[in-house]
């Protein structure tokens, strides 16, 4: 195959040299590819497969006479497969792809041609092929006569030059085969049933074209859908969660909060089934101080002790922006601090001593507090 041949815009490729010339570009990128990586400088070996796949696309096209922008069917896969490679880096879209463009190198492949021309190894066009046309000779076993004037010589002379024509004539006949005709593919189609060609192929999507189109669009449209799929950021599934658990929490109706002042400054609030000690006096930046989950900071805040040696544990203390101090309690301790707080003399936390004078009126004007007496 001469190179200018491969570059020639006005000549004419058959369906296997076509195919041979795609089939060699996209080995070459993916070859390219090995050598240079999945990196920008594929573009310059793609600078010189495009007009190569470019121009065997359009001789295949003059030669079923096709109109001539159908060469986008093959440029165009061939820009995405490149994209892809470079920037997208996507095994399944690159795979999709590749799909598509062997489609539609076999869709021309197999567009019949449309006059009968003499192809020189699948090529036909201005490039001087008699070169490579042209076989090589081996050893011809032929006498070689020598030519003489008149008389039986000349007579004796023919008869070899006749006899000679006719034994090439011969040769000829044995080495022609014809192409088997559509009965003898059919025989031979009964006696090798397990044997699928491309011959049948070739037949069989001819026959079937439509079934083909539709199976081949719903077998990329999957791929396609799916490799789209995949190319989605994984950030925005992972963050959407997040987000709509906070979204849940922020939108979600802060808890009741029942409270009850009490004689000595400080307030029991019940929030559900918790009960927190609340109470105001304390400067400073809000702040943790004390959290039974760690078992660090103001152990002077670890315990709440009535005067009868009773002791509960908040499960946390916070220094809140207002001033005012919050101790949280398990709801497991609810009801025995609240009877505790009704029935003892004072109380003591975070180094505060707070009297329970009358602390049992003042639970007892709100039912929930009620509810634990």
């Amino acid at each position: 195959m001469q190179i200018k041949s491969v570059f020639c815009f006005a000549g004419l490729d058959n369906a296997q040299r076509f195919a041979s010339i795609s089939g060699l570009v996209y080995f070459a990128l993916m070859l390219a590819v090995v050598l240079l990586g999945p990196s920008a400088g594929l573009y310059i070996p793609a600078i010189i497969l495009a007009p190569v796949l470019a121009l065997t696309s359009l001789r295949r096209l003059r030669d079923c006479a096709k109109p001539a922008h159908f060469v986008l069917l093959t440029l165009l896969p061939f820009l995405l497969v490149l994209v892809t490679l470079v920037h997208i880096q996507s095994m399944m879209l690159l795979l999709t792809l590749m799909l598509v463009a062997a489609m539609t190198i076999g869709y021309l492949a197999l567009l019949p041609a449309v006059a009968k021309t003499h192809y020189v190894q699948g090529y036909s066009g201005p490039v001087d092929m008699a070169e490579v046309a042209r076989p090589a000779r081996k050893d011809n076993p032929r006498m070689r006569v020598e030519p003489t004037l008149g008389g039986a010589d000349s007579a004796l002379n023919d008869a070899f030059i006749a006899a000679e024509v006719e034994v090439d004539q011969d040769s000829a006949q044995v080495q022609y085969e014809a192409p088997p005709s559509e009965n003898d593919y059919q025989q031979r189609r009964r006696e090798k049933p397990s044997k699928f060609t491309l011959l049948q192929l070739e037949q069989w999507l001819r026959n079937n074209k439509k079934g083909a189109m539709i199976g081949a669009a719903a077998i990329v449209g999957s791929m396609l859908f799916m490799s789209l799929w995949s190319l989605l950021p994984e950030s925005e599934t992972s963050d959407s969660k997040p987000e709509a658990v906070e979204n849940q929490v922020i939108s979600a109706p802060e808890a009741k909060r029942i409270s009850t002042t009490m004689p000595d400054g400080f307030s029991l609030v019940l929030e559900d089934d918790v009960l927190i000690m609340r109470w105001l006096g304390d400067t400073g930046s809000p702040t943790n101080l004390w959290s039974l989950a760690t078992a660090k900071g103001d152990k002077t805040c670890s315990r709440l002790r009535f005067n009868n040696g009773t002791e509960y544990r908040p499960m946390i203390v916070d220094l809140l922006a207002d001033t005012g101090t919050e101790a949280r309690f398990s709801p497991l301790d609810t009801e025995a601090i609240v009877v505790d707080m009704a029935r003892r003399g004072n109380v003591s936390l975070c180094g505060y001593n707070f009297s329970l004078k009358g602390s049992q009126a003042a639970l007892g004007k709100e039912a929930a507090f009620r509810d634990y007496l």
